[in-house]
């Protein structure tokens, strides 16, 4: 779930604080991840927390499918920021800082990618995969436009 502390927009002292603390990772061999979400689903609206548990089965899928037992036997993960954004037209979506398992084959994991958010409830086509991103991705998915982004730190692992 979104802390709501951290949702609140005109803080700029939390926001910058933040921005601090992910500019402080290395952000070598990550890409930059754009999701969009269905906003309604089988009789259910999409809201932060249905949002939330969308992206962690997500991060549980990719996880399964890069590290296999490994990932439920011994914790083994992905390196992820998820941050969750509003649209101004109310639209929920997630943008991630996202480590590739692959640096010799990205194309590969933006497939799995790909593949493993059709597989999620709320999961939509329209996602972008960045390559190579730098502290400007970081700039970009701290922006929190609206009272309700924020970084997802239920979803967020960084070791």
């Amino acid at each position: 779930m979104v802390c709501p502390a951290l949702s609140n927009a005109p803080d700029a002292r939390l926001k910058d604080a933040v921005r601090r603390q992910l500019f402080a990772l290395n952000l070598d061999n990550c890409l930059g991840v754009s999701l969009t979400l269905r906003q309604g689903m089988d009789g259910f609206t999409l809201d932060g927390i249905r949002a939330s548990q969308n992206l962690r089965h997500f991060l549980n899928r990719l996880n399964s499918s890069v590290y296999g037992k490994r990932f439920k036997r011994f914790g083994v993960r992905l390196n992820v920021v998820p941050v969750q954004e509003r649209s101004y037209s109310g639209r929920i979506h997630y943008h991630l800082i996202l480590q590739n398992p692959f640096p010799d084959d990205s194309a590969a994991f933006e497939r799995l990618i790909e593949s493993e958010w059709s597989k999620t409830h709320f999961g939509f086509l329209q996602n972008h995969v960045d390559e190579g991103i730098d502290h400007g991705w970081t700039d970009y998915i701290t922006k929190f436009k609206t009272a309700s982004d924020g970084v997802d730190w239920e979803n967020y692992h960084w070791n």
